[in-house]
């Protein structure tokens, strides 16, 4: 018998120990890596509590994301010129343009837990169990994925080869190519 809360912590603690083997440090919800390319993050999404059948259900899970470093760099000049403070390489977020685009299935999928109807207030033991079970591979995949697009050129190259890219996705191709210039009005793109 597990309450909610302790359930989340303990699959959370998990999940940090599976992220260590890749350098991810941090604490629930966020883990990053920080390494000269930029910044790898996995994070735990957003809890949503919901009732199905009358039965409480918890929904989670997780999610990642890499931010080269010129786009971090990128950003924190926009910044000074607006006034605004700096952001830290280890909060860094963005492009945000790529989707979970060649992993094997939605790793962004949610899992769900449900309260036990005949424990009030506790989690289904069932339902840690199976979270349990896929913890390891999500992770896995999550960390690598995150990983793999810091290597030289990997982001900049997934951007090129999606179709009809949007205006945020011909600017952060503009950062990573390094066309984008300081200019006296502001940053502008050269031309290439």
């Amino acid at each position: 018998m597990v309450k909610p809360d302790s359930a989340l912590r303990r699959l959370m603690r998990d999940t940090g120990k599976l992220l260590q083997p890749y350098g991810f440090e941090g604490a629930e919800p966020t883990w990053v890596r920080v390494q000269p390319e930029g910044v790898a993050t996995v994070t735990r999404t957003r809890i949503f509590r919901t009732f199905t059948g009358g039965q409480q259900v918890l929904a989670f899970g997780l999610g990642s994301w890499a931010t080269p470093t010129a786009w971090w760099e990128f950003h924190n000049r926009r910044n000074e010129r607006l006034g605004l403070s700096p952001i830290a390489i280890e909060a860094a977020t963005g492009p945000g343009l790529l989707s979970g685009e060649g992993l094997p299935e939605a790793p962004e999928q949610l899992w769900s837990v449900r309260l036990d109807p005949y424990q009030p207030g506790h989690i289904q033991p069932g339902d840690i169990e199976a979270v349990r079970v896929e913890l390891p591979r999500r992770v896995h995949t999550l960390a690598r994925r995150a990983l793999r697009l810091l290597e030289p050129d990997a982001y900049l190259e997934e951007l090129l080869a999606q179709d009809n890219p949007t205006e945020a996705t011909r600017e952060a191709i503009a950062v990573l190519r390094g066309d984008v210039v300081d200019n006296v009005e502001g940053v502008g793109y050269a031309a290439r």
